[in-house]
């Protein structure tokens, strides 16, 4: 490893995780440290609903499906407000009228 790098160290469902990060990447550590923080939250949720009846694993495909449609959920979310601020059509439709407007002028 390089001098511009270090190493983060994550636990998740009772196992450690080390990930290397550039320095500087204070975003992206930070953005790991509470999506691991969130994950161990809903470890916690899903173990209580369930009793400890289901295995870790099951636990964490569950999650692993909740967060997916969350991401997708986001995803649909940006694309519908892209499209709302979609401007095109009211500055082709201005320059129509603009068009029209100047053609009546200059012809009278």
């Amino acid at each position: 490893m390089e001098n511009d790098e270090f190493v983060i160290k994550l636990d998740v469902a009772g196992r450690t995780y080390e990930v290397a990060l550039k320095r500087g990447e204070d975003k992206e550590e930070s953005l790991m440290r509470k999506g691991t923080k969130r994950l161990k939250q809903y470890v916690m949720q899903y173990t209580n609903h369930f009793a400890k009846s289901a295995e870790e694993r099951d636990i964490l495909a569950m999650i692993a499906i909740q967060l997916a449609m969350e991401v997708v959920d986001l995803e649909e979310q940006v694309v519908s407000l892209k499209e709302k601020n979609d401007t095109k059509p009211f500055t082709h439709k201005i320059l129509q009228l603009t068009e029209t407007l100047d053609h009546y002028l200059t012809d009278k």
